[in-house]
């Protein structure tokens, strides 16, 4: 973790209404079925709190002629390991190979109001529930004040326990304001658009059932297993808990649409030479075995999937890859990446297994079918 984390978390903390974040235009979310060919099974969530926190401060549209709506999500995440717990507080680390550090420390404040659920299933657990070394991720109000100290405490709102490692590779979870659109419900990040169908378990924070025509205008807890590749993204959840209505959220939600858009600088992308890298990076662990290939890097594959937490398995009569139980998968000598039930992707080159017995993916993999940006070059 970089060292200016604890400035982004101070940023983050002092989130109000004039921060805004610029998204490229997007039509109007459609009840488009969900089927083969659009739906994305997402791998296990692992929020770059430091990644989303930069994305709500940057513009991030490519086309100076469109005019970008303002988009503000009402929570923000982080993926921690408990290292400690009381009453009052859960004291986290981002990194649990460099726990002892500070600018890897956060520290949530938990109260009766802290609504404590499992990953896969979203079942009500309590906050004794949750033990030392325990892997969570914990949902914070942007809009709530934050003492400006270190390590950084916030409030944890909304926490997600891993409690069934089967179905948690298989789950994705989002906290946020939800707005009724065009016979759906829209986040206030604009990243997910709910479809509530017969078979969504709706309930308030008491478990007690509510409608769907009820969800309008409030805070949602959301797990899902599939979406559309589209934006939006759109799926039919699983299970939603209705935390109630946020007056802040959307006072801002509203102020926004009367505000006038921002037209963002056009930006180029920069062409990369891959024949100077030397090696690359991954959560500080520098990996030197890389080589070129159809002007793209090839990487190994294992030795980075498994530091990003991925789990790896090999099967030598078929010379086929199988990541996280099945949810990605790959085979040698084909350049046909499969994420979830998405149709193969194609990269710059096919996987390749070399004389060290070790299979080397594009760099690109990671970006675009893991989804995952944290690698390094180093020139």
């Amino acid at each position: 973790m970089k060292k200016k984390l604890i400035t982004l978390l101070a940023v983050a903390a002092m989130l109000t209404s004039s921060i805004a974040v610029f998204a490229e235009a997007t039509p109007a979310p459609t009840n488009e079925p969900i089927t083969d060919e659009n739906i994305n099974v997402p791998a296990q969530p692992d929020t770059d709190f430091e990644d989303q926190i930069q994305g709500d401060i940057m513009l991030i549209s490519n086309n100076p002629d469109v005019s970008a709506p303002v988009f503000v999500p009402s929570y923000i995440s982080n993926t921690v390991t408990v290292t400690d717990i009381t009453d009052e507080m859960i004291a986290t680390t981002l990194n649990t190979e460099d726990a002892e550090n500070l600018e890897n420390t956060i520290n949530y404040v938990v109260s009766d109001k802290t609504i404590v659920l499992g990953f896969a299933n979203g079942d009500v657990k309590k906050i004794e529930d949750i033990k030392k070394g325990d892997k969570i991720t914990v949902y914070t109000n942007s809009y709530s004040p934050a003492p400006l100290i270190l390590p950084p405490q916030y409030n944890a709102d909304v926490i997600f326990v891993e409690d069934n490692l089967e179905l948690d590779s298989i789950r994705s979870v989002d906290v946020d304001t939800y707005i009724a659109d065009n016979e759906m419900l829209v986040n206030a990040a604009n990243t997910l658009a709910l479809n509530i169908d017969e078979t969504t378990e709706i309930v308030d924070k008491e478990g007690k059932k509510v409608e769907a025509k009820d969800l309008d205008k409030k805070d949602l807890v959301v797990i899902y297993s599939i979406s559309t590749r589209s934006i939006p993204a759109q799926t039919t959840p699983i299970k939603v808990v209705v935390l109630g209505e946020n007056e802040v959220a959307l006072a801002n939600i509203e102020a926004a649409k009367n505000e006038p858009a921002a037209t963002p600088a056009p930006t180029e992308t920069p062409e990369v030479n891959y024949e100077t890298v030397k090696s690359v990076s991954v959560n500080g662990n520098e990996i030197t075995n890389v080589y070129t290939k159809n002007n793209t890097l090839m990487v190994p594959l294992r030795a980075i999937t498994e530091t990003l937490g991925f789990t790896v398995e090999w099967d030598g009569e078929t010379k086929s890859i199988v990541l996280n139980g099945g949810i990605y998968s790959l085979k040698i000598g084909e350049n046909a990446y499969i994420k979830g039930r998405m149709m193969p992707i194609t990269l710059a080159s096919e996987p390749e297994l070399k004389e060290d017995d070790l299979t080397y993916v594009p760099v690109e993999f990671f970006s675009e079918v893991l989804e995952d940006n944290s690698i390094v070059l180093n020139y």
